[in-house]
């Protein structure tokens, strides 16, 4: 039995690894495979591989007998399976991510979060589709010298995720 729980640490810890530092997810979208990972996705069979053979190589290596060895490994990875399904599903659901472009942001009245000066950027606070989005900013040439924080700006174009804005009146804000 070391054998098999060799063989599922060392095929689930790296996948899980790989799966935390790289954030994704993802199986194949089509085919018999698609399916198979929709209902059953990556993630969770990395993870119930992973504790299955770390649970199973600990225990037999403290000498616990082969079949409490192997009721408890199986328990660890159904329990990290289920885990990390209930964990991945909240967190699609509650995933509440808005897909901003530059086009999007122009034309947009924010305010100054960071000061802006003549010839130095700041950072402005926009509110796009009920979601506060900061942005680092320059002012314009023309624009008031200096955009203190507070002060109402309008973003007149976004470029490579930088905004040139310039200043507003109070009162039209």
């Amino acid at each position: 039995m070391t054998g098999f729980y060799l063989f599922a640490a060392a095929a689930g810890v790296p996948l899980v690894i790989w799966f935390l530092a790289s954030g994704n997810e993802d199986g194949p979208d089509d085919g018999i495979a698609g399916v198979m990972f929709r209902l059953l996705p990556l993630t969770t069979i990395a993870f119930v591989l992973a504790a299955f053979g770390v649970v199973g190589l600990a225990l037999g290596a403290a000498g616990v007998g082969g079949g409490t060895t192997f009721v408890a490994a199986a328990g660890v990875g159904a329990f990290a399976g289920a885990l990390n399904s209930t964990a991945f599903a909240y967190l699609r659901r509650s995933e509440s991510t808005t897909e901003v472009d530059d086009e999007q942001l122009a034309g947009k009245i924010g305010r100054v979060v960071v000061p802006l000066t003549g010839d130095q950027r700041g950072r402005i606070s926009v509110t796009v589709g009920g979601q506060q989005i900061h942005l680092s900013a320059h002012a314009l040439p023309g624009a008031p010298a200096g955009l203190e924080v507070g002060d109402p700006v309008l973003v007149v174009e976004v470029r490579k995720g930088i905004a040139s804005v310039t200043g507003l009146d109070p009162e039209l804000n």
